[in-house]
């Protein structure tokens, strides 16, 4: 099978992908990434498909694999404060780790009160629509208080230059 021809039998499945990308994702915006990148993948492996091979499965499997793959990724992102402003906490043992973590707990004790709760949820894994549900207000307004309090936290943490 040439690539030509691999390409006419993936277009052929691509209408199968999206109700298994939904049921990984539960987002449309996400699951049509997650085809895409399906897509890609096989067609830049296409050499690699054999032509006795099930495509929708193997189709089901780059796709399998790429959802996990990208959730082992989130996974490791341990504070949303890192990730967002690109900042890590380093730290060389136990007792320093613990250190950091009552210094950051301190600092987050002292936000204006308003930033305390989103910030703590959005921390905890909280989406920003759930925090919203919650606090009963604006999403934007959920949104803002969350930025505050991370730049709040980051201009503590980061040494004062001179």
């Amino acid at each position: 099978m040439n690539k030509e021809q691999f390409n006419c039998l993936i277009s052929k499945h691509i209408r199968y992908l999206k109700p298994h990308a939904m049921k990984f994702t539960q987002n449309e915006d996400d699951a049509k990434d997650l085809i895409q990148d399906t897509l890609i993948k096989a067609i830049v492996n296409w050499d690699k498909f054999r032509d006795d091979t099930n495509i929708k499965g193997w189709l089901f499997i780059i796709m399998r694999n790429l959802f996990v793959n990208q959730y082992r990724k989130k996974k490791y992102i341990t504070c949303p404060i890192e990730q967002a402003e690109d900042f890590q906490l380093r730290v060389n043992n136990a007792a320093e780790s613990n250190m950091n973590i009552q210094y950051i707990n301190s600092l987050l004790n002292k936000l204006p009160c308003q930033y305390q709760q989103p910030l703590q949820m959005f921390i905890d894994g909280y989406k920003y629509q759930e925090i919203n549900d919650k606090l009963k207000g604006p999403i934007g307004t959920t949104k803002n208080r969350i930025y505050k309090a991370r730049k709040i936290l980051i201009k503590a943490l980061l040494p004062e230059e001179n």
